[in-house]
């Protein structure tokens, strides 16, 4: 296996930007990946975007930016979704002052079943991504959506995503595969059969049926078998861990690593 993963993992939001971006460097990941809601929504650091990109060029340490998933792409109400894409955008201006490549954001909606059809609620979605993906085009950066759990466009359906976009990238996430009914064997297929579209990814553990941000080898997930379908990629991958605990995120990359050596 050839494949080449740049890891990082996601900054918890009780956690300093400085001693998270310090501890990255000290641990060799390549990058953080930073979540614009809580403490770090937009309008909260919007006015320390220099401060930031600073302490990430001193440490020598990348950036991922994780637009806000509490928003709603695919919502029925125009004005709402007019504000969505404003706000997204808003987001990827500020990951661009950040030094990102690339943003993640949820190609989803939350749009009543009982009051709209499935391909309504997509026309919604695409509504809105026909205005993000350029717009994160035109300021130079990689809009990675990301296979969803609770919405259409699940890691079975996203090749339809991806055959209609072809300017967007894929973010793969694991546990939300594995929740959407995907084994490791097809996930390992998948990524194989889409390892010129998939971007990014997410390292995500789980021990059941819920999205548990468990770190690599503390769940069930078998990842040797999901990474096997990666031979010849090379990308961002982050462990997107529910924590601030420094040392389990040590323990998920510990883990990751043996993974990739013993498929070497």
């Amino acid at each position: 296996m050839t494949a080449n993963l740049d890891l990082g993992f996601t900054v918890g939001l009780d956690m300093a930007f400085s001693e998270a971006v310090a501890w990255a460097a000290e641990e060799d990941f390549e990058f953080v990946e930073l979540l614009l809601d809580g403490p770090y929504a937009r309008e909260r650091i919007a006015d320390q975007a220099g401060k930031l990109r600073q302490e990430l060029d001193q440490q020598g340490v990348g950036i991922v930016v994780h637009l806000p998933f509490t928003l709603d792409p695919g919502s029925p109400f125009t004005p709402v979704r007019d504000g969505v894409v404003e706000e997204l955008t808003a987001g990827m201006d500020l990951a661009s002052d950040l030094g990102a490549d690339t943003v993640v954001f949820h190609p989803s909606s939350d749009a009543w079943d009982l009051g709209y059809t499935e391909t309504e609620s997509r026309e919604f979605v695409h509504d809105s991504l026909d205005v993000l993906v350029p717009a994160a085009r035109d300021r130079g950066l990689t809009p990675a959506l990301e296979n969803v759990i609770s919405s259409y466009y699940d890691a079975a359906t996203f090749p339809e995503l991806l055959d209609r976009y072809p300017d967007a990238a894929m973010t793969f996430d694991t546990s939300h595969a594995l929740l959407t009914g995907m084994d490791e064997a097809e996930m390992a297929a998948f990524c194989s059969d889409h390892a010129d579209r998939i971007d990014h990814l997410h390292l995500v553990d789980t021990r059941g049926s819920d999205d548990e941000h468990l770190p690599v080898g503390m769940g069930r997930l078998d990842f040797e078998t999901v990474l096997a379908g990666l031979d010849g990629w090379s990308g961002t991958a982050t462990l997107e861990i529910a924590t601030e605990d420094f040392d389990t995120i040590a323990l998920g990359k510990t883990h990751t690593e043996e993974i990739l050596a013993r498929l070497l």
